[in-house]
Parts: C-alpha cells; sequence; structure tokens
C-alpha cells in the first residue's frame, strides 16, 4: 500500500477515484486502506494527505561519544600535531613561539621516553618537582604544565587516549614578580670596562638601552634571523660577564632602568 501514500502525497487533496484510477486497485481495498490510515484525513468530500511524525522521530539522539583509538602516540609526535594544528589556528605567533620554547626545553625531554597513553598525574608532579629542582621560576612551571594538560586534554577529546590523566594546575599562593634591578654607578661602569675590552660590539647596544629605554627587541636592527642569532649571541655572553659582576639573577633589559649619567 506504500504505492497509494505515494500518490496521495503527490496529489495533496484528492478523491477515492482518483487513487482507483491512478493506483490500479479496486475502491474497496482503496477505501479501507484510508480509512485506517494516519496520513489521510477526509475534508468534505474529498480527502487530504497529511504528514505526521511520529513522537520518537521529532528529535533524534547524537552519539558524541567518541571510541578511543588507545594510539601508542609519542609525546614527541604529539607535541609535533598540538603545534601543527596550533599553526592552523587563530592562534599569536608569540603564542606560538612560547609553546615551541616549553615544548623542546622542558616537555620533550623530560617525556621524550613516554607514549602520550602512559603519562600519570604522577608523572606530571614528578616532573613539576624536576623544573624545581632546576631553579625554573614558578610562573614558568605554572604556564609549562598547563601547557601539558592542554595538549593530553586535546588528545583525549580527539580520542586518541583514553581519559586516564585528568589534572587541573592550580595556583594555591600568589607568585611574586620578579624585582626589576638596577645597577650601582660602580656596576654600570665595571660593566661598560668589561664589554669595551671583552665584548666592544655590546656597549653601543647597552648604550641605546639605557638611554631609548626601550627593551632589547625593539631597538636591535636587521631581518628576524638575524636579530634572533644576535640576541643568541647577546646572552651567551652577557651571562658570562653576570658571573663575573656577581649579578646571576641580573636580566640584560633591567639596563632600561640604568642611567649612564649617574
Amino acid at each position: 500500500m506504500d504505492k497509494i501514500l505515494k500518490v496521495a502525497k503527490r496529489l495533496k487533496t484528492f478523491t477515492l477515484e482518483d487513487i482507483v484510477m491512478f493506483c490500479d486497485i479496486d475502491a474497496k481495498t482503496a477505501e479501507d486502506f484510508i480509512q485506517k490510515s494516519e496520513n489521510i484525513k477526509p475534508v468534505g468530500n474529498k480527502f487530504e494527505y497529511v504528514e505526521t511524525l511520529k513522537a520518537e522521530d521529532k528529535f533524534r539522539i547524537v552519539d558524541k561519544n567518541i571510541p578511543s583509538k588507545n594510539s601508542d602516540i609519542t609525546v614527541l609526535a604529539a607535541c609535533e600535531m598540538f603545534l601543527g594544528n596550533c599553526n592552523n589556528k587563530d592562534i599569536k605567533i608569540n603564542t606560538i613561539k612560547a609553546y615551541k620554547t616549553f615544548i623542546n626545553a622542558h616537555i620533550i625531554p623530560y617525556f621524550k621516553g613516554f607514549e602520550l597513553k602512559d603519562i600519570t598525574v604522577s608523572d606530571v608532579e614528578r616532573f613539576r618537582k624536576h623544573m624545581q629542582n632546576k631553579k625554573i621560576s614558578e610562573r614558568r612551571i605554572k604556564n609549562i604544565l598547563a601547557l601539558l594538560n592542554q595538549i593530553i586534554r586535546y588528545f583525549q577529546n580527539e580520542g586518541y587516549i583514553n581519559k586516564t590523566c585528568i589534572f587541573e594546575v592550580k595556583r594555591i599562593a600568589n607568585i611574586p614578580k620578579r624585582q626589576i634591578q638596577i645597577l650601582t654607578p660602580d656596576q654600570l661602569t665595571q660593566l661598560v670596562k668589561i664589554t669595551n675590552k671583552k665584548y666592544p660590539y655590546l656597549t653601543p647596544i647597552i648604550q641605546n638601552l639605557i638611554t631609548i629605554k626601550h627593551p632589547l627587541n625593539t631597538i636591535l636592527t636587521g631581518g628576524e634571523q638575524e636579530k634572533k642569532h644576535l640576541k643568541r649571541k647577546i646572552r651567551k655572553d652577557f651571562y658570562k660577564i653576570k658571573q663575573e659582576l656577581g649579578l646571576i639573577n641580573y636580566m640584560f633589559d633591567d639596563l632600561r632602568f640604568s642611567n649612564l649619567d649617574n
């Protein structure tokens, strides 16, 4: 009797004779079907097709559970995939650079022998203590752990691994900001003497930094690759200078707050 419904649906309004003619069936069969059908209703001396939905058809349940692939993906491969995904999203370049630094300098060296699915909360806690022993600042540790958590949750939500490592990086005390250090006139004089003698290229950079009062990155000239190479050289050489002056925690950009006239 599907043919009757198809014809009725196409005609919308029809008579019994229309059904008999178009379906090529006898009138008694057509009439019995029309009387029992939920989709055909009498309207005056004619019939009308009415689309009806069963209660269970008015909505449907969508299964949003993602079956875990229980993948053997390594931490190294997972980090590479995560960074690749970041490049395809509207994430600031400086944020991606920070991610790369945290991953390459801390996460991969510690977890390079791990498969992502095997990391536990206890491993994360040991990783935190490992960074504390390396004298990494608490603020930086918090950011690194937050990134690790973000990577793990990404692969959990994508169905690569089971949700067996769920944690939250929660601050239990305010992390004090690093205090800006200002060199005394004697320290500044000694600094310039050292750079004039051993690192002459640094002297004009230091003078510009103090005079212009802008961060190092804004006063360097040249292309990005050239500036990147020069910043690495400055960090390496300035570390030796700090050791000589006994200024282990001093930051190069703190020179902006010094004064050459002192």
